[in-house]
């Protein structure tokens, strides 16, 4: 569950806590899809979304209000650039992956959105990602009413009646808007979610080494998240590493406190503590 300290993923997201700042997205993003590309060349990326916001600059005009700009920014990255959302292939590993992302210009909501935010910054635009149930979204940082864009759907602007209408629906209940669902999203959010996508993909192919690659680094990002934890033993569980299953089962159990499935954790340690004794 330690960081390795050859990874600059870690290294990145340990400059940013020291320093007390925010974790550079397009970078943290660049670095995650490393692990898949290990000849990824970062900063031809990060010069490319330079280039692009560049290339915005010279084809529009500034414009006199911020929906006006965002509007603008939209055209140009999902009419001008052809990014668009890859509803065919939506599980596809590369749309999950930055660079994948600028080279095919296709992804899910959250590679789109991550786009889309870093051209809003290099371009000084108030924006931020949000961590909208299941369809990651952008919104505005300024003004009293927010703007909120989908990067699924080309870029289109999202009321406040459609915010409601997109909450999935739970036991036959539709979920309620609440504040927390548009609160804007920190750079450490934006990418665990990135990496809660990929490690889903990679459990559900039964790459359960490759999906506790990414267990691991969302359990260092969110340390008292209890539930990393727990997720990382059963994984641990599947590639046979059973120390290190009980001992990510053990914090788990010591930051959940009184969970409801502690007794079956206690007894999944007890199961791989026998398994244990033959191999010492």
């Amino acid at each position: 569950m330690r960081p390795r300290p050859s990874d600059p993923f870690f290294a990145l997201v340990q400059k940013a806590r020291d320093s007390s700042g925010e974790i550079d997205l397009a970078r943290g993003a660049l670095l995650i899809a490393l692990q898949a590309y290990p000849n990824l060349n970062i900063e031809h990326y990060l010069r490319q979304l330079d280039a692009l916001s560049e290339d915005f600059r010279t084809r529009y005009a500034a414009a006199d209000s911020l929906s006006a700009s965002l509007a603008n920014l939209s055209q140009y990255v999902f009419g001008d650039l052809g990014f668009r959302g890859n509803r065919a292939h939506y599980d596809d590993p590369r749309n999950s992956y930055l660079n994948e992302v600028l080279d095919r210009r296709l992804g899910i909501p959250i590679t789109l959105a991550v786009v889309y935010l870093e051209l809003g910054k290099r371009l000084s635009f108030p924006l931020a990602g949000v961590n909208f149930p299941h369809h990651f979204l952008v919104r505005s940082t300024q003004g009293d009413e927010p703007l909120f864009v989908d990067p699924f759907a080309d870029g289109a602007f999202v009321d406040g009646k459609s915010l409601g209408e997109r909450l999935p629906v739970i036991e036959g209940r539709r979920l309620e808007l609440a504040p927390e669902f548009i609160e804007p999203a920190s750079s450490l959010h934006i990418l665990v979610r990135m990496l809660r996508n990929l490690k889903r993909l990679h459990f559900q192919a039964r790459e359960f080494s490759t999906a506790i690659r990414w267990a691991e680094k969302i359990a260092y990002l969110q340390p008292d998240e209890a539930e990393n934890y727990r997720d990382l033993g059963f994984l641990y569980h599947h590639t046979r590493e059973y120390l290190k299953a009980i001992e990510a089962f053990n914090e788990y159990l010591r930051q959940a406190g009184d969970a409801p499935d502690a007794s079956t954790i206690e007894h999944n340690i007890r199961v791989l503590a026998n398994r244990l004794i033959p191999l010492n």
